[in-house]
């Protein structure tokens, strides 16, 4: 992928890369967060570690670098917040096999949320993970295709043509071999409705053009148009810019 980014004088601070919590025994703590709370544990670790398969951040427990025992309250003043699929069901799951919960389920900035204790006494707090938003991803060496389709539309007609477009997209196009991505734009003055799709080659394009339906769906997108213009494009560079 070709990507410039402008120059950088101050080095700062990315974010979180890897959180690893010291237990006293690590098989006993491997076995809890595997078989009660359902984490995954990697085939390869390092020794003295285990590394659980988390996202976006690795999750991990190794052998204390410290004596733990100096403290009676081990986290105390930190907050672990891990997220997952649905809250509610796992503090049910937890409850069950009798893991100690030291908050019940409650709605938080991040969603319904709880805690729970691990053997060591760290207090971890389990929230549902918001929905993630779509996001197109533009890299210029991924050889895709590139289809930008600009349709010239009386103002009051643009919302309908960015309906039917994206119904389109959504109950034919999405599930055909070789569909990456599409973003529908309108311009300020609504007279101008933009397609951005991407495909995965210009023969994935072509299959999907003759299937049944296609051509009835562009003929309901054209007449809610004045005219349009399909283009084919190669991306050919991406430019982003600072912290990005």
């Amino acid at each position: 992928m070709t990507t410039f980014r402008k120059h950088r004088t101050t080095p700062k601070l990315i974010g979180p890369s890897f959180i690893a919590l010291q237990v006293r025994d690590l098989e006993a703590s491997k076995t809890f967060y595997v078989e009660q709370i359902g984490l995954t544990a990697s085939p390869h670790n390092p020794p003295g570690a285990v590394v659980f398969n988390t996202k976006p951040v690795p999750f991990a427990i190794r052998t204390p670098m410290v004596d733990l025992d100096a403290t009676s309250k081990l986290g105390w003043g930190v907050s672990l917040w891990i997220a997952a699929t649905d809250a509610d069901a796992l503090h049910a799951q937890l409850v069950e096999k009798g893991v100690p919960i030291l908050l019940p389920p409650a709605d938080g900035p991040f969603g319904k949320f709880f805690a729970f204790r691990d053997p060591d006494g760290y207090a971890i707090t389990v929230h549902t993970e918001k929905p993630k938003q779509a996001t197109a991803t533009l890299d210029a060496s991924s050889g895709y295709l590139t289809f930008i389709n600009t349709f010239s539309v009386e103002p009051e007609n643009a919302d309908r043509l960015v309906e039917n477009l994206q119904k389109a997209t959504e109950e034919i196009f999405r599930d055909q071999p070789g569909f990456i991505s599409a973003n529908l734009h309108v311009s300020h003055d609504r007279r101008k409705v933009v397609n951005y799709a991407q495909w995965r080659s210009k023969e994935d394009y072509a299959a999907m053009s003759k299937l049944p339906g296609i051509q009835a769906h562009m003929k309901a997108a054209a007449a809610l148009a004045t005219g349009f213009d399909p283009v084919d494009y190669d991306l050919r560079a991406v430019m982003l810019g600072e912290g990005e």
